[in-house]
């Protein structure tokens, strides 16, 4: 029978000495049809990964795997290979909006829909440094086609390591001095500035009566040095902090996930089992 993306069985597909380790310990074999692994049924309600006894403290996270993208980003836990998901699988381990893709030549994150480079990403302060492809398309002309938007509840944070960058776009009159134009955006007639500081001045707050557009993006503070073509290109720096959702379940010395099916938390355990809340006395996500 089917449970949620599983296949429950007493024979498994997998080659017979795996089958003969599980029942061994009284298990049930089965299988994911879509991650393409044995699973071991157990008697407790627990799912593991090989048999029932074999799991102890010191086992790798099972659904948890670490990759280099690239030979150069290193992939873990909250952030996961987006490319190497299966899409119709049921989970994945990892926070909901960190998976990366590694399928081209380089590491992407999407936020909001739009797309950045990731150019590091630093477990040890929890911290990402990002840059925003269409930037790396207009090297020669900088341009900021779209705000950085992140959400209230996002675990992605704006670093203190970052200022910001103005743009008025198509102006049909002169902005402050303060505010240098940007000459290669110039088109019929009209002009476009940049203000680099973190507050507005007040005499720009009222760009609306003669730009068309406005657009603020975050670039690293220890760069600016008033060349933007530069600062744009090496990008900028979020923060994250661990989700509310996930306290219980880090706090068991467990790891997040996310079912896709049930829309549901999970927490993969370093026992191989998969449970609702935390590792220590969750409920199995998953049951024979």
């Amino acid at each position: 029978m089917r449970i949620k993306g599983f296949i429950k069985q007493e024979l498994c597909e997998e080659p017979q000495r795996t089958a003969e380790s599980v029942r061994s310990q009284d298990g049930c074999c089965g299988y994911d049809n879509s991650t393409h692994v044995s699973l071991c049924f157990c008697k407790d309600g627990t799912v593991e990964f090989d048999n029932y006894n074999k799991a102890d403290n010191n086992t790798s996270y099972a659904n948890c795997p670490s990759s280099i993208c690239n030979d150069r980003v290193n992939i873990s836990y909250p952030f996961w290979r987006l490319d190497s998901h299966n899409p119709t699988s049921p989970q994945y381990c990892g926070y909901p909006g960190f998976g990366i893709n590694c399928s081209q030549n380089d590491a992407i994150l999407y936020i909001s829909n739009d797309s950045f480079l990731v150019r590091e990403i630093n477990y040890s302060t929890h911290s990402l440094s990002l840059v925003d492809i269409d930037v790396l398309d207009s090297k020669e002309c900088p341009r900021a086609y779209h705000n950085l938007t992140l959400d209230d509840d996002s675990p992605l944070k704006y670093s203190e390591l970052d200022m910001n960058i103005n743009f008025y776009y198509n102006c049909t009159g002169s902005l402050l001095d303060s505010a240098p134009p940007l000459d290669c955006l110039t088109s019929g007639g009209k002009r476009s500035y940049f203000y680099a500081e973190d507050y507005e001045l007040e005499d720009l707050i009222n760009w609306y009566g003669i730009c068309e557009k406005k657009v603020v993006v975050p670039v690293t503070k220890s760069v600016w040095n008033g060349r933007l073509s530069a600062a744009m290109v090496e990008g900028f720096v979020l923060n994250w902090e661990n989700t509310t959702d996930c306290g219980k379940c880090e706090a068991s010395d467990g790891c997040c996930g996310y079912n896709n099916s049930t829309h549901e938390s999970l927490c993969f355990c370093k026992d191989g089992t998969v449970k609702f809340d935390d590792c220590n006395k969750g409920t199995p996500s998953l049951r024979a």
